[in-house]
């Protein structure tokens, strides 16, 4: 069975937004989220997980919307 991936976006009271994934390793997740970075704009920060630095795998799945 295949790990989780997820791809959460927070938006703060002060009109901030957050992107933050789990289950995705290496730099997969700069990859995974550069169309949502593009469409909110203007990367002020980032913060890596451990998961950044663990080697990302190398089957390639499906992709589920929903």
């Amino acid at each position: 069975m295949a790990d989780r991936i997820e791809i959460e976006l927070v938006f703060t009271p002060d009109g901030q937004v957050r992107l933050e994934t789990r289950g995705l390793k290496g730099k997969t997740c700069l990859t995974e989220t550069e169309a949502l970075e593009k469409a909110i704009g203007t990367v002020e920060s980032r913060t890596r997980t451990s998961e950044f630095y663990q080697q990302p795998a190398t089957a390639k799945g499906k992709t589920r919307q929903g």
